[in-house]
């Protein structure tokens, strides 16, 4: 049985596992904590992640993040002002979705053998590129050089539209101004713009529960990739 060891100054929790509710929209942390760790880290406002049985999802993460905000922003008549984060955390999330699809294909064409799809650029641009179309062509490619169904056209429909708000600096809304190719400064909000930060959500929410593996027993074009992945190396799980 776990438990939580009592400190004079802290709680220590025993890291075993401890079941909790599946969440409907998909789990941040699959597994939860001691029911009194609980209750003194809601009393302390302490966030409590990582370890070897509650690492989070980051893309599971800012999905929910992005829910919360969106949902207390109707509920209080602040969409106005939530609406850049919201959108922030939904075009970041849309971000990790691509590249954890991507992921999975290179570490497929990686136990495989494959020394040149994908290639030096497309590798650098997953770890170090935030623009999300071409992330998604570099997932595209891959999948029709490696014999994988490409993922379903609403993933692209997504993040055609989330882009097109940022179409002066993929950090639109990550700060106020950016710098032209030819070192001009963009004001990013010189003029209103109306994010439909409510259908953005529905619509992330909708793309993620179609793509990534669930716990509800449906398959998700995840599904493809991973035993794919899991065949070429003989894990097989």
């Amino acid at each position: 049985m776990a438990h939580v060891k009592c400190t004079q100054d802290s709680f220590v929790f025993d890291p075993h596992i401890y079941i909790k509710p599946v969440h409907p929209k998909g789990d941040v942390i699959v597994f939860g904590k001691a029911p009194n760790l609980e209750l003194a880290d809601v009393e302390n406002g302490v966030a409590r992640v990582g370890g070897q049985w509650r690492t989070p999802s980051y893309l599971m993460a800012y999905v929910r993040s992005a829910d919360v905000l969106v949902s207390h922003g109707k509920a209080t008549n602040t969409l106005d002002d939530i609406g850049i984060p919201a959108f922030y955390l939904q075009r970041h999330a849309l971000e990790l979705l691509v590249k954890r699809l991507i992921s999975w294909v290179y570490q497929y064409a990686d136990a495989k053998g494959n020394t040149t799809n994908p290639d030096k650029t497309q590798r650098d641009r997953l770890k170090n590129s935030h623009r999300i179309s071409l992330l998604l062509e570099d997932l595209h490619i891959n999948c029709r050089h490696h014999g994988f169904n490409e993922p379903p056209e609403c993933l692209r429909v997504l993040v055609d539209e989330v882009e097109s708000y940022e179409s002066s600096s993929a950090t639109w809304a990550r700060y106020e101004s950016s710098k032209s190719k030819k070192q001009e400064i963009i004001h990013h909000l010189d003029n209103e713009v109306a994010i439909p930060i409510v259908v953005l959500q529905e619509k992330l929410e909708m793309t993620v529960a179609k793509l990534i593996i669930g716990f509800d027993g449906v398959d998700a074009y995840e599904d493809e990739l991973y035993h794919a992945w899991a065949d070429a190396t003989e894990m097989n799980v």
